[in-house]
């Protein structure tokens, strides 16, 4: 404090303070006296110390009661530093949450100019192809459409991703929730990645309970994550493999979907790998040619969170994974 001697001496307890720390020092002393609640859980305040030469810091004070006498004890730790190092934080982490909020505006914006363009480009690429007025002429042109309107398609479905994630970390995904039967959204995605499964010899069986009632839920995301899910399955299981997809109501009232596959699987430190948002698992299936974004399994994740279900995930190395979404027994319509 760096006063005096003359400066302190027959002055209250209280002078070392500043004017707003004073009645918190008292009232922490009067309960100390009144062996009451203060002085058992004694924990400690914070305070502001007054300077000789004007100026305050930061200090953390602790009293006791000396039981020898009718005095009291206190000991004071100067905290300057400690909250100079807790500011630095508070700055940084909003610094990182303005830069994730720019970077989430950004990705919205670039992904809704790329759109536009880019669904042009599909559909005049789709006339071509299709020859829609007349024909091309040499047949390798028509080979160059598809491959323009497949081209694009993948584009598409990154560029829809990428909105996707911007608009839930945004908190800006709109979501209809309504009663949805979960064994028809299940149904509707097997008929979609059917062909994909088909061309690249993955089996996909169903078993879906019929006892399984409806649930709310968003219906245009729960087909999202059955879909994503299964692609991600279908990419990761060699040729021969299976996949699982089973429907369950289980006896504490929740409904669960569940997809296996007998795929490559992951370690638990790939798995976490593949769990943050651009970030991919290297693995060596030949159809892992590097060319998704790395938001399949987050962008899930974030889907199933937003309904108010659970999402987990476990994989073992050259066994396969297992996705489970856990929709709540307050989450399903139940006779």
């Amino acid at each position: 404090f760096n006063f005096d001697d003359m400066e302190t001496r027959g002055k209250p307890f209280v002078m070392l303070f500043a004017h707003e720390s004073q009645k918190s020092i008292l009232d922490y002393l009067s309960g100390l006296s009144g062996h009451g609640v203060a002085s058992v859980l004694n924990d400690g305040r914070e305070v502001i110390g007054r300077e000789a030469s004007g100026g305050f810091l930061p200090l953390f004070m602790t009293i006791g009661k000396l039981n020898s006498s009718n005095g009291y004890c206190a000991v004071i730790r100067d905290i300057t530093q400690w909250k100079r190092t807790e500011e630095e934080l508070r700055n940084a982490k909003r610094a990182a949450e303005t830069a994730n909020a720019h970077k989430t505006d950004f990705l919205a914006r670039v992904s809704h100019e790329i759109r536009t363009p880019l669904n042009a480009i599909i559909g005049f690429a789709d006339m071509m192809a299709n020859e829609h007025f007349g024909p091309v002429g040499h047949p390798r042109y028509g080979e160059y459409a598809h491959d323009i309107v497949r081209s694009g398609r993948h584009v598409l479905d990154i560029v829809n991703d990428l909105l996707d994630i911007s608009k839930i970390e945004a908190g800006e995904m709109e979501l209809d929730f309504s009663s949805v039967g979960l064994n028809e959204a299940v149904q509707a995605a097997v008929s979609i990645v059917q062909p994909q499964a088909n061309g690249q010899r993955v089996i996909i069986r169903t078993a879906l309970s019929q006892a399984v009632p409806n649930v709310v839920a968003d219906g245009r995301s729960i087909k999202q994550i059955v879909l994503n899910i299964l692609a991600n399955a279908i990419r990761f299981t060699p040729s021969g493999g299976q996949i699982i997809v089973s429907t369950a109501y289980e006896a504490n009232g929740s409904v669960v979907l569940r997809i296996r596959d007998t795929g490559i699987g992951m370690s638990r430190s790939e798995l976490e790998q593949a769990m943050k948002p651009f970030r991919q698992v290297s693995t060596g299936t030949p159809r892992n040619r590097g060319d998704g974004t790395g938001l399949g399994l987050p962008l899930t994740k974030a889907m199933v969170d937003a309904n108010r279900a659970q999402f987990a995930i476990s994989s073992t190395p050259n066994e396969g994974t297992l996705v489970e979404v856990t929709f709540p027994s307050p989450r399903v319509l139940a006779d």
